[in-house]
């Protein structure tokens, strides 16, 4: 990670009083309105916003030019508005939580930007009912480790979706130390929890099933490696001790960006 490049992502980023209002209106002040801008001057970007920031749009950024996006778990709508600002065509976001839903379509609407559109639905019920809209890049950035099964919807989103890309950011686990490869206990290992369904925690995942399932480094590569590419890829390891969010001080994150092998399907 280039770490002095992300004060140059801070420096360029103009929307901290959108942020910072929203980022309030959930955790502490359900009932603002926003109306001054000046008013919101204390927000401060977390170190590892900035590195996906720098990850996606200062390296990869070609790779969205007039694309149409598909984002998973769209949140706040954050990526939606940057996307579009760094060239991309359109967004389409699907959010499972009512409530940053309606938080993210109100930043979409102060900042001002066309061509983003957000549903509500968790993935499974998207690919449930996916109508065969094209998709040249998918967003898939923090939401596979939540679900239960994330085989296969990774699956599906290659199989169903077919995008050219897709950007792909989970936590990880270790890896089980076995020596039993007769078995195939080497092709990486999942941990079983159950995460918050609560929309003020910040990591909760709104879903039908509430138990996920965490993959190891290996076990993600092996659910990629057979239908994808690998543009670039950053394992968190020098981003050791940084930052706010606990797996990535532990460096335990993967970021791939990925081409889909087209003579695969």
């Amino acid at each position: 990670m280039h770490f002095h490049a992300l004060e140059t992502v801070r420096n360029n980023l103009h929307d901290s009083e959108y942020v910072e209002y929203i980022w309030h209106k959930l955790y502490d002040n359900p009932d603002a309105t926003f109306n001054k801008p000046e008013k919101y001057k204390t927000w401060v970007y977390p170190e590892c916003w900035l590195a996906r920031y720098w990850l996606t749009y200062m390296l990869h950024a070609h790779l969205l030019k007039d694309q149409n996006i598909l984002e998973i778990g769209s949140n706040f709508n954050l990526h939606s508005v940057w996307s579009i600002l760094n060239g991309a065509k359109s967004v389409h976001g699907i959010e499972p939580d009512p409530t940053r839903m309606e938080l993210g379509n109100e930043y979409v609407q102060l900042r001002n930007v066309q061509n983003i559109h957000t549903d509500q639905f968790d993935v499974n019920q998207f690919l449930d009912q996916y109508d065969g809209r094209k998709y040249d890049v998918v967003f898939f950035l923090d939401v596979l480790y939540y679900l239960h099964n994330p085989i296969e919807v990774l699956h599906r989103i290659t199989h169903q979706i077919k995008p050219k890309y897709m950007f792909l950011e989970s936590t990880v686990t270790e890896d089980l130390p076995t020596s039993n490869q007769e078995n195939n206990f080497d092709k990486g290992s999942f941990h079983v929890y159950y995460p918050s369904q609560d929309s003020i925690t910040v990591q909760s995942y709104k879903q039908q099933m509430t138990m996920a399932l965490t993959p190891s480094r290996t076990a993600l590569w092996q659910m990629i490696k057979q239908d994808w590419k690998i543009i670039s890829y950053y394992d968190y390891q020098d981003f050791i001790g940084h930052g706010d969010s606990l797996p990535r001080k532990e460096g335990m994150k993967d970021f791939y960006v990925l081409e889909r092998i087209v003579d695969k399907l």
